[in-house]
């Protein structure tokens, strides 16, 4: 028997104990035996069942973006990561705290995206919502991050992504599979989005409905991510000729950076790939080795590529005076949906549900 299939087997009771642990929780929530608090203004869950890499923080900007045009938008997080406690906000921060320190590295992705956007951080969403509100009275629609599995506050619409290449059928919960419920918890959601779908990808609907087992009144969408071109971060990448680099060391800590190596290989040749685990904070030894390695010598034309989430990290107070040093390019990452079709529905369901619940308020 391989060693793999072993472990799994030996893992599998606890699997379904904590998937069973799970979905009791969650049973008590939907009875109210536990009590969960109802979001007092519109309020749009981008969650998801896997841990990690099913491309929240694109889509959580892709809904910011779409809703900001027509309402006044506030987004709440968990803040995944940070250093700082308890209830955060960029109003009541001064301008040397609002970093990834104090708010994680990807809610303070999109204040670098929507600086006028109020932006806040908790682990307690209900709490974090009240807070959020009472700061920003004006506010008339909340988007949060990663919230389906925090029962103790109900959002009003929950848009559900599941990763192409691992949908949420038919793995299994921690710690055989990669999610933290049984897949039976996705018919709560209003949304279904499959995302990271790959070119001439199999996208039929009947299909994927099947394989889902999505209930007749949820919706499916299918997204995939658009690589922008290279910006270059710091001074000494702006100072760069872009046109003439072929080469180029990739730095990322996310859960699945595979695309994204795909992507610049169409491009460019990746000298090395320097691969950390999602969330992970940089020292200054490992980018002092990177700098020695490949950057110390002035006619070096390669360049040093990087996520957007990773430079949120990488701007901290211990590490910007080598990474200023660095020919840092990062890649900004877009939201889009297979067909304008697709994305013209999945617009105006969001819309109507904003305004429909403003008007029954």
């Amino acid at each position: 028997m391989p060693f793999k299939l072993f472990i799994g087997l030996l893992l599998t009771p606890f699997s379904l104990l904590f998937g069973c642990l799970t979905a009791i929780r969650r049973f008590l929530y939907r009875h109210q035996i536990l009590l969960s608090e109802e979001s007092p203004v519109p309020a749009i869950d981008i969650g998801n069942l896997a841990v990690g890499g099913t491309g929240k923080t694109p889509h959580t900007q892709y809904v910011i973006g779409l809703l900001k045009r027509d309402f006044h938008v506030a987004m709440l997080s968990r803040g995944y990561g940070r250093a700082s406690r308890g209830y955060q906000s960029v109003k009541q921060s001064d301008s040397t705290h609002i970093n990834a320190e104090t708010f994680g590295d990807e809610p303070f992705m999109t204040h670098c995206r929507f600086p006028d956007l109020p932006l806040a951080v908790d682990g307690n969403r209900a709490e974090g919502v009240r807070s959020l509100l009472d700061e920003n009275p004006d506010v008339e629609v909340v988007v949060l991050d990663d919230a389906y599995q925090h029962l103790s506050f109900q959002p009003t619409f929950h848009v559900l992504l599941t990763e192409y290449n691992r949908p949420y059928r038919p793995d299994m919960p921690m710690p055989v599979g990669k999610l933290r419920e049984f897949p039976r918890a996705a018919r709560f959601a209003d949304v279904v989005v499959v995302t990271k779908v790959p070119e001439n990808a199999n996208t039929d609907e009947s299909k994927w409905r099947y394989q889902l087992r999505l209930k007749p009144r949820q919706h499916l969408f299918f997204t995939r991510f658009r690589y922008e071109p290279l910006v270059p971060v710091t001074e000494v990448a702006q100072k760069m000729d872009i046109q003439s680099v072929q080469d180029m060391i990739v730095l990322t800590g996310i859960a699945h950076p595979k695309p994204l190596l795909a992507h610049l290989e169409k491009r460019y040749r990746i000298v090395r790939h320097y691969a950390f685990p999602d969330h992970h904070a940089y020292t200054e030894k490992e980018i002092q080795s990177i700098y020695n390695q490949y950057f110390d010598n002035i006619g070096n034309k390669c360049i040093l590529v990087t996520t957007e989430k990773d430079w949120m990290r990488l701007q901290s107070e211990r590490l910007i005076n080598i990474v200023s040093l660095l020919p840092v390019f990062v890649v900004p990452v877009e939201v889009e949906f297979l067909t304008d079709t697709q994305r013209d529905m999945f617009n105006q369901l969001l819309i109507d549900h904003v305004r429909r619940k403003e008007k029954e308020s």
